[in-house]
């Protein structure tokens, strides 16, 4: 009997045993796109109308949210307007003497409101999954002030209002402000909903049974991604070991479950009947997990086959992945080629976000003097040792510099290091972290919690050793344990804050650590910067996992 090798393809977990040939399906569609039920019988004798076939129904829940999310923006450009005219009185005057009676105020409005709207819209703040997306919607709400801003000027221009310069300042920053606090209460709500298991994208799962078990625990660990598995297809990539064909052959396995909720899923197998189950089961996204190819023709043909349903398509996406890149298909005859590039990788955000760590980091030298004088006072008053705290740290590319910070340890903190993280068994982790650290000093413990220590880092920056937003600046022995990929993390320079720092700190775990550096690498924007360091005033005053 003819074999095959099944391989899961994934680093954690892989495998082979024979499996008959007859077992494989060559291609994903197997000559009906007829419904299967969820049981993975077929139903195509039913009546199943158009319902199943064409359009993608929006959940009920997901009309109500946008709805009161388009009420409240609009409250934010009216109050935002109302504000500006109680400081500008003189600008509430020339509005309202553009027309006849109140006219003028009206018409201002209801052009706030429309550029406002439309502002939000062009930045994306409307789509799906925004509301989850962390500090890049606030990334995408300072663009949309931007644009807010263009647009006032230029529909002034056009319609010669010749509007104070003041409204078309003031008005998006205040409402910049305002919109901010009301997407974060709104996803403050949207999350604690999604806690208790509404508000939710009942989705379908495919993936080797190793990566359906890794996503559905990330999910239960993050509710806030908003995807709730109502079923699983587990399937393992298989090539014929008589077969020179290169093409990808899946075959459906058995899924064993690792608790009773993954029991209470429904298994089915990859089909084409898979995209009409997954609409009867009134699934609203498909999830790959694993094993799928991106440029393999399963995938292809599932994309369209899912997509057609109105069935949203995502991938569990490697952060090595180019789904940030911009892509460009440059077809020539002798060679058609598809080319990637990273945006923020250009030199004219990279000379942007240099000039704004020269700009920020001497203001925040200026202005932090006093309290660095203090805690160099309160440092050397404690134990007589050393203010500063130098340490060889590795920057950008891979080159060695010297780090300052206030010295919040004792003087024989580097000394005793190894024996305590042999003690606590954590000696393979990269970042060396103690909730109850024995070597920090009282002073420190203080400064630590309010990230004081952090201060003479703002010299670093302003040297061009650091940024003020980047990954964390890595010891040299961490670099020479670096996998191919988290080495990334060196084509940037190190910042003083990141997503680490916004994201939980000490409190995150390696693989949590690892992962938020790199999606920074390959996702920065200077509107993200300027997001992230707002974050990182929250993150300072609620001190989580700073110690």
């Amino acid at each position: 009997m003819p074999h095959v090798r099944i391989s899961a393809s994934r680093a954690s977990a892989s495998f082979s045993a024979p499996v008959d040939t007859a077992a494989i399906t060559p291609t994903f569609f197997d000559g009906t796109y007829f419904s299967s039920a969820p049981d993975g019988s077929s139903t195509h004798n039913d009546n199943m109308g158009t319902h199943y076939l064409t359009g993608y129904s929006i959940p009920k829940w997901r009309y109500i949210y946008n709805t009161t999310l388009v009420a409240l923006d609009l409250l934010t450009i009216i109050a935002a307007s109302g504000i500006v005219f109680l400081f500008r009185p003189s600008a509430y005057a020339y509005v309202r003497g553009i027309g006849p009676g109140e006219y003028g105020i009206f018409s201002f409005l209801a052009l706030a409101c429309a550029s406002w709207l439309i502002s939000l819209y062009a930045a994306r703040t409307y789509e799906r999954h925004t509301m989850g997306e962390g500090y890049a919607l606030y990334a995408k709400l300072l663009n949309a002030a931007f644009i807010d801003f263009i647009m006032l000027c230029t529909l002034g221009y056009l319609f010669h209002l010749s509007l104070p310069r003041s409204l078309n300042i003031f008005v998006p920053l205040v409402s910049l402000v305002l919109v901010i606090i009301e997407r974060w209460a709104m996803r403050r709500a949207l999350h604690r909903n999604r806690m208790k298991g509404e508000f939710n994208y009942p989705t379908v799962v495919i993936g080797s049974p190793e990566g359906i078990h890794d996503a559905l625990e990330q999910l239960r660990q993050c509710p806030s991604v908003g995807y709730a598995p109502v079923a699983v297809c587990p399937v393992v990539s298989a090539k014929k070991e008589d077969d020179a064909d290169q093409a990808q052959h899946l075959v459906s396995v058995p899924f064993a479950p690792a608790n009773d909720s993954e029991a209470r899923l429904k298994v089915l197998p990859l089909n084409s009947h898979l995209p009409q189950t997954a609409k009867r089961m009134k699934a609203r996204t498909v999830l790959v997990a694993d094993v799928l190819t991106r440029d393999s023709e399963t995938m292809r043909t599932l994309s369209l086959a899912v997509e057609s349903m109105g069935i949203e398509l995502a991938m569990t996406a490697s952060v090595a992945d180019l789904s940030g890149a911009d892509l460009h298909f440059r077809n020539d005859p002798s060679m058609p080629v598809v080319t990637a590039r990273l945006t923020q990788y250009s030199a004219i955000t990279r000379i942007l976000k240099r000039i704004c760590d020269i700009v920020l980091s001497a203001i925040a030298i200026i202005l932090s003097s006093p309290i660095m004088l203090w805690v160099a006072y309160k440092v050397k008053r404690e134990d007589g040792g050393p203010v500063f705290y130098s340490q060889t740290r590795i920057g950008i590319y891979g080159k060695p510099f010297t780090m300052y910070k206030f010295r919040s340890m004792r003087t024989d903190a580097d000394k005793i290091k190894a024996k305590l993280a042999k003690e606590r068994g954590i000696e393979d982790r990269f970042v060396f972290k103690l909730k109850d650290d024995p070597r920090v000093t009282k002073i420190g413990h203080f400064i630590r919690k309010t990230s004081l220590d952090e201060f003479p880092q703002f010299f670093n920056v302003f040297k061009g050793d650091m940024s003020l937003v980047g990954p964390r600046p890595p010891l040299p022995e961490e670099v020479a344990r670096y996998g191919m990929l988290y080495s990334t993390r060196l084509l940037v320079k190190p910042g003083i804050t990141g997503p680490w720092q916004i994201s939980g700190r000490s409190d995150l775990t390696q693989k949590q650590s690892e992962y938020a550096d790199v999606s920074y690498i390959q996702d920065w924007s200077i509107t993200g910067d300027i997001a992230i360091l707002l974050k990182t005033v929250v993150a300072v005053f609620k001190g989580t996992g700073s110690y």
